[in-house]
C-alpha cells in the first residue's frame, strides 16, 4: 500500500479522473464490475464496497473511542479512523452516526440496531455523488438520522417529511460552491443537524469541547482555505509563510 493511498488512487496515489462520461469498470481489487464515471489514470478503479473496507472495519473500535455528548466532538474522533480517506463513499455515514450517538447519549431513545442501519442505508450512496447526482451522501445522512429518530417509512406523513427538510437543510449548507471535501461536508452536515434536532425535534445537544480546526488541509489538493470556515488562522499563517 502507499503511503498516499487515502489522496488519491488507494493502488498507486495517482490523482483520480473525475469524468462525465461513464463507462463498465471492473474492480481491481474484487474483480466486481460496476458502471462509474471516476477512474486511475493507470487504470486502477476500485469499487465503493472496497474503497471504504479499509477504514470502514476499524469504525467500531473508533466508535468506542468517541467520547462527549455533542455531536461535533463525536464527529472529529469519527474522521479520526484509520485507513479513512481524503475522500470517499466511507464518509457518507459518518454525521448521521455522529448525531445519533450523540443522541443516545443525551437520552434520546433509539432503535437498537441503529448504528448498523445508519451505515446500511448511507453506504449505499455512490462516491461523488455530489457532483453526479447533485446530493452529498453527508449531507443527506442528517436525513437518515432523523429517519431514523422519528421512525419515518414512506407513508408516515409527517416524519417522512422531516427526514427530507433535514437533508435538504445539509445540502443547502454543503452548497458552498467549492470542490467537494468530504470532510468539510460533514462538519456542515452536523452543524445543520444541530440546528434542526433543536429546532424541529426538541433535542438540544451541549456545545462541542474540541476545535473543528482541520486537519487534512495537506492532504486536499483542493483545499477551499480561506473560503472554509475549518481552516484556521494557524494554517493561513502556515500557508503564506
Amino acid at each position: 500500500m502507499n503511503s498516499q493511498q487515502t489522496e488519491h488512487c488507494i493502488v498507486c496515489a495517482t490523482p483520480l479522473l473525475y469524468s462525465n462520461q461513464v463507462a463498465n469498470r471492473v474492480c481491481f481489487l474484487c474483480g466486481k464490475k460496476e458502471i462509474s464515471a471516476i477512474v486511475c489514470p493507470e487504470g486502477h478503479f476500485i469499487c465503493n464496497a472496497c474503497h471504504g473496507d479499509s477504514s470502514l472495519v476499524n469504525l467500531p473500535k473508533q466508535i468506542e473511542k468517541a467520547r462527549g455528548y455533542s455531536p461535533e466532538d463525536i464527529l472529529e474522533t469519527l474522521m479520526q479512523v484509520p485507513g479513512l480517506p481524503m475522500h470517499g463513499p466511507e464518509h457518507h455515514a459518518l454525521a448521521g452516526l455522529a448525531l445519533l450517538l450523540a443522541c443516545e447519549r443525551n437520552g434520546v431513545d433509539l432503535p437498537d440496531n441503529y448504528i448498523d442501519e445508519v451505515m446500511r442505508r448511507s453506504i449505499q450512496i455512490p462516491g461523488g455523488a455530489c457532483g453526479y447526482l447533485g446530493t452529498c451522501g453527508g449531507a443527506v445522512s442528517l436525513g437518515i438520522a432523523v429517519s431514523i429518530v422519528t421512525k419515518a417509512t414512506p407513508l408516515t406523513g409527517l416524519a417522512r417529511g422531516m427526514a427530507n427538510r433535514a437533508s435538504a437543510l445539509a445540502l443547502l449548507r454543503c452548497s458552498d460552491d467549492q470542490p467537494r471535501c468530504c470532510k468539510r461536508a460533514l462538519r456542515r452536515t452536523v452543524a445543520a443537524g444541530r440546528d434542526f434536532f433543536k429546532d424541529e425535534l426538541g433535542i438540544a445537544f451541549p456545545p462541542p469541547n474540541a476545535s473543528q480546526q482541520c486537519k487534512d488541509i495537506s492532504r486536499n489538493n483542493e483545499c477551499a482555505q480561506d473560503r472554509c470556515p475549518y481552516f484556521r488562522q494557524i494554517h493561513r499563517d502556515r500557508h503564506n509563510a
